[in-house]
């Protein structure tokens, strides 16, 4: 049986700790009973906290109070680019002053801070011959209730803790208690039972995990404003251009690559058989190589048959035998003077010479070496060269380019749009995001068994060609005429979000929006939109991942 006391001690425990978690599941206010309400949809998504701005026809600003000074961020309205070397002229309530210039680009200081109340700033700006006036209304600090209701969860959270170490030590003082009391077994089993029971809800109440706090994915939903510091913006290359309607070339997409215009282009090849000698003289060259007109590319040492070895050593001999006889003949004219007619030692002299350019010859080209010189300046792009070789006539030993002097060629199969070309434009997928302007040289009216198309030829220019490599496909977009677009984007300023095609528009200075939109068509780089978007409104052409992907 339980004693009298034992029972009581027993049955307070049990009614304390039923009672515990209806406390614990309510707690700082809390209804567990029922979920708390979703966030409303239309609230900014916030990355950084903003400041105060304002927007005027050419720039934009965004003050950030501090202690005793106030940082100013300065952009241009239409770019978003950052706006440096600015005059800023600053007048708040009873203060005037100029904005200092700082280090960072686009970044400005005011040596004034706002009081308490807030206060009203005047600024005029001049910059890059543009002046704007902007008033920014209330500027003030931030207040410092928001850092004491971001710290409220966190001592909410303590607190429950502390609640739970609390019931627990009532718990183990009653059963010391009864104990102490000498209860019976059958008391104690029960008080740990319960208290096994409802630990875990003291700890772990209403589903909450008290361990470590889960890492919220931040996503970005069309139509949703996402709210963005200026900083942030710099930070991030933010830009914007601003909507209104363009003049575009129509153009049609075909296929095309990179060819080198043959007046920068050289392929060297031997001019006979003959073998490759390696001479520490004259390197072989290698790919990337610079060289210059007339430089020694490779040395080459013919290669004969034993029968032409012997014609030719043959003749060599009779050439310098020939060559002595007359060295000595007019030797002894010479030294007899008068007694030999003057026009006889000429004739020797000039026989002389001539045996002289014969054995000459037959040294340097049969039975010497012969060396291959670059014909053009330009960079090696390919050698086929391997001491000890032996190369034939028909085989290209080097190749040379000018990387300046390059030609794109293009496939055209519609023949009426072949004959209506007028300029165009390349792009690559390996170069993303550059536009390369062609000029149209010449289209071929030959079509050509292979791909049974007409071959174009468009000229890159110099500045340009630099960046383009020898055999690079490329996609030409042909200009056959001009269109009008109403509203007219960059296509690269389009991204897909849910299923949607949405672009980013800037609708307060530090406020972005996703906004869907309708595509009418693409023409070249540019997209015509038809609905979503409305003339003077400027959307974002770069940073758009880091809007989307919402960092």
């Amino acid at each position: 049986m339980i004693s009298t006391l034992s029972a009581r001690v027993a049955l307070a425990s049990f009614l304390l700790l039923t009672a515990v978690p209806g406390l614990v599941y309510a707690h700082g206010g809390e209804d567990h009973a029922t979920p708390a309400s979703a966030a409303s949809q239309v609230a900014p998504l916030a990355f950084a906290q903003s400041g105060h701005s304002a927007e005027g026809a050419a720039f934009q600003v965004s003050l950030f109070p501090q202690d005793d000074k106030t940082v100013l961020y300065l952009a241009d309205t239409d770019t978003n680019a950052p706006i440096m070397g600015a005059r800023i002229e600053a007048e708040a309530g009873g203060w005037q002053g100029t904005a200092q210039i700082t280090r960072a680009d686009g970044v400005y200081e005011l040596p004034w801070a706002p009081p308490s109340e807030g206060a009203d700033v005047s600024l005029i700006v001049s910059a890059a011959g543009k002046d704007d006036l902007l008033l920014v209304p209330g500027v003030r600090k931030p207040p410092l209730e928001s850092s004491l209701e971001a710290a409220a969860p966190m001592v909410a959270h303590w607190t429950h803790w502390a609640g739970g170490g609390a019931i627990g030590a009532v718990v183990v003082s009653v059963l010391l208690l009864a104990r102490r009391r000498k209860a019976n077994a059958a008391a104690l089993l029960m008080l740990v039972g319960v208290g096994t029971v409802f630990a875990p809800s003291v700890l772990a109440h209403g589903g909450e995990d008290h361990g470590a706090p889960q890492a919220v994915q931040v996503q970005v939903q069309p139509g949703q404003p996402i709210a963005m510091s200026k900083p942030t913006q710099f930070l991030l290359g933010i830009r914007t251009e601003m909507i209104e309607p363009r003049e575009a070339a129509d153009t049609v997409r075909v296929v095309g690559r990179v060819v080198p215009d043959p007046a920068g282009y050289a392929r060297i090849q031997p001019s006979q058989p003959a073998r490759i000698v390696s001479d520490p003289a004259y390197p072989i060259p290698v790919p990337g190589q610079v060289v210059q007109r007339g430089q020694v590319l490779a040395v080459l040492e013919p290669t004969l048959t034993n029968l032409e070895r012997g014609d030719k050593r043959s003749s060599l001999s009779r050439i310098e035998s020939e060559l002595a006889i007359t060295e000595r003949e007019l030797t002894r004219e010479v030294t007899l003077g008068a007694l030999v007619p003057a026009k006889q030692v000429e004739t020797t002299r000039i026989r002389l010479d001539q045996l002289r350019r014969e054995r000459g010859q037959i040294v340097g080209t049969s039975l010497g070496r012969e060396l291959l010189l670059a014909p053009v300046d330009g960079v090696i792009t390919d050698v086929h060269v391997v001491p000890g070789e032996v190369v034939s006539p028909t085989q290209a030993l080097v190749e040379v380019v000018d990387p300046m002097r390059l030609r794109v060629e293009a496939v055209i199969h519609d023949l009426l749009l072949a004959r209506r070309v007028s300029s165009a434009q390349a792009t690559t997928k390996l170069l993303p995001g550059e536009i390369f302007p062609l000029a149209l040289l010449g289209v071929s009216p030959r079509m050509d068994p292979q791909d049974q198309g007409v071959h174009a030829v468009f000229r890159v220019d110099g500045g340009q060609a630099a960046r383009l490599s020898i055999g690079m496909p490329v996609d030409v977009f042909l200009a056959s005429g001009a269109t009008r677009l109403r509203i007219a984007v960059p296509r690269d300023s389009i991204a897909e979000m849910g299923g949607r095609q949405v672009v980013f528009v800037r609708i307060a200075p530090e406020q972005f929006e996703a906004r869907p939109v309708k595509i009418e068509r693409i023409v070249g780089p540019l997209a015509e939109i038809s609905e979503g978007v409305s003339p003077g409104e400027r959307v974002v052409v770069q940073g758009i991942e880091q809007l989307r992907a919402g960092r």
